[in-house]
């Protein structure tokens, strides 16, 4: 009998043992892991000298010495407009522009000529909410800054005490990202949000660096409304825009665009272009890989013919063959190893100076390419209906303009219309900390409030589930009166009168 009772009483303190291990397991807290923003293309600013955090910063420009340059030279600029005096009008544009964007030159090797950059410190404490940031010089050589990426993941690491990071990817952040992926390996990421990311290009990079320019009435007024979304009077002015298109004005400025483009084009890209863009390595690294060769044999046999210009393309080539063949394999390397979550900024065309001004992107990343491979109609269209027809639904978004089952991960693939590229959104920004705060893989069926498809409304930062309606017209009516009266009473005010 004592044997029996000895038995059953290590019995129940084994499972008592058991059970409270259990609890205590499921009451503890999720260990902390740091998350890393990687900023994109001009994400940060630049400095005079890299080296001393109190030197001057050279961009971004000083927007109120522009408009005071800009209003020295204007009158110059009309008579030049008038009399059609476009290489006058070049020698005034780039005079102007010539103080501002000279200082961020790299040179022909594409490395620094002076000692502008970024100054970085490291953070002395980890936060254990929100994001810590890493800066770099975005002209840099993305091999550079994926070393100093590795070594600041291993410096975040071993001063949180952790393994492994979160990483929230930004525009040209995300192609940091994989080219560090490609180099270091995956093991010290935990999750990672791409947010509008640029890893598989931009049309409109790809036709500038292959000497493709262009005009267009409804793309320039399509940007116009981009810009302007989330301002105070922005269904007041994109009004006053489409009035504008029906009395012929844009299409003048764009007739006078064409004009100035024929004559100056070469001029600017040899003059502007090549010594700016084509000697930063990381606007080589967001060509699209369809343009990639007419991109070489532009750049190096047409605008470069004569100059040395190997080290340059060395540089570029090292890109081209040891990252760019190997980005949808790093991906799904990633996608393996860990929480995967792609952002896709959509709702807006692209930039109207191009012939791809008519792609769905953000404003500045197309949306076929962020989206990983969505199927994508042009902005204002629709998706044919044979492709309609055969979708599934599930995938399809309320406007019938995206069709995500084509993405390279669909399942973890968001689309938020209306969030324009460079905007931070206080929703999006709760959105990506609670996907990356989940212990397994989520979806876009995981969370009830972040379906597949929402909407982002810029001038309050929220978003909500798509459902693709559309004010009404009396909705729209009261919404042009009332910015029209807050217009009105804001000018009064200015002026004095009471």
């Amino acid at each position: 009998m004592k044997t029996a009772k000895r038995a059953l009483a290590v019995m129940l303190a084994l499972v008592l043992t058991v059970l409270s291990a259990s609890a205590a397991f499921a009451a503890a807290p999720e260990p902390f892991v740091p998350t890393i923003y990687i900023h994109g293309f001009m994400g940060v600013p630049l400095q005079a000298d890299r080296n001393d955090p109190d030197s001057e910063e050279i961009w971004f420009p000083d927007m109120d010495a522009i408009f005071a340059d800009v209003k020295k030279v204007l009158p110059d600029v009309l008579r030049e407009v008038v009399c059609k005096d476009w290489d006058a009008l070049g020698d005034t544009a780039l005079g102007l522009v010539d103080p501002y964007f000279t200082p961020t030159f790299y040179g022909d090797d594409a490395t620094p000529i002076n000692e502008t950059g970024v100054w970085f410190e490291y953070p002395t404490v980890i936060p254990r909410a929100g994001e810590v940031r890493f800066r770099y010089d975005w002209r840099e050589d993305p091999f550079i800054t994926a070393a100093n990426l590795n070594d600041f993941i291993n410096y975040v690491c071993a001063l949180a005490g952790v393994d492994q990071v979160n990483i929230h990817a930004h525009s040209y952040g995300g192609i940091v990202l994989t080219t560090y992926l490609t180099l270091y390996g995956n093991e010290k990421i935990r999750a990672a949000v791409l947010d509008a990311t640029a890893i598989y290009g931009e049309d409109y990079t790809g036709d500038l660096m292959t000497g493709k320019m262009a005009l267009d009435v409804n793309g320039l007024e399509n940007y116009l409304i981009y810009a302007l979304a989330g301002s105070e009077y922005e269904t007041l002015l994109t009004d006053l825009l489409k009035t504008a298109r029906h009395i012929g004005l844009t299409k003048l400025l764009v007739k006078l665009g064409d004009e100035i483009v024929a004559s100056q084009k070469e001029r600017v890209e040899r003059e502007l272009m090549l010594p700016m863009f084509a000697n930063w390595l990381p606007i080589w690294c967001m060509i699209p890989d369809e343009d990639v060769d007419a991109a070489m044999h532009f750049v190096f046999e047409d605008l470069c013919a004569g100059q040395d210009r190997s080290a340059l393309r060395e540089k570029v080539e090292a890109y081209n063959t040891r990252i760019r063949p190997y980005k949808t394999e790093t991906l799904k390397a990633l996608n393996e190893r860990a929480n995967v979550y792609v952002l896709s900024r959509t709702g807006y065309s692209s930039i109207p100076v191009t012939p791809s001004q008519g792609n769905l992107s953000d404003g500045t990343v197309d949306t076929k390419y962020s989206s990983f491979g969505a199927t994508v109609a042009p902005y204002g269209k629709t998706l044919p209906d044979d492709v309609l027809k055969n979708a599934d639904p599930a995938f399809v978004s309320p406007e019938k303009d995206i069709d995500a089952s084509t993405c390279l991960f669909p399942a973890q693939t968001w689309f938020l219309r209306g969030a324009k590229h460079s905007a931070s959104y206080q929703d999006m920004l709760v959105m990506m900390a609670t996907l990356l705060a989940s212990p397994t893989q989520a979806t876009v069926d995981t969370y009830p409030q972040y379906p597949r498809f929402l909407k982002c409304f810029p001038a309050t930062g929220t978003l909500q589930p798509d459902t693709g309606e559309t004010p009404s017209f009396a909705e729209h009516l009261r919404a042009v009166f009332a910015e029209l009266k807050a217009l009105i009473a804001s000018l009064v005010g200015k002026s004095g009168i009471s």
